[in-house]
């Protein structure tokens, strides 16, 4: 992993205080677009519970 795409990261901070969904969002988008680290796992975890409930 560890190559940062240093602009991205530049241009898409974490909004101050992140919402569950934001937090998601960028994460997502985070790992389309740089190397640096993947979602977290309790982050990817608490969002495919989520995604379980709708479902159902």
């Amino acid at each position: 992993m560890n190559n940062i795409n240093k602009e991205w990261h530049l241009r898409n901070k974490m909004p101050k205080n992140p919402t569950f969904e934001e937090r998601v969002n960028w994460h997502t988008a985070h790992e389309l677009n740089c190397n640096c680290r993947t979602i977290p796992k309790h982050l990817l975890n608490k969002k495919n519970k989520k995604d379980s409930k709708i479902k159902n």
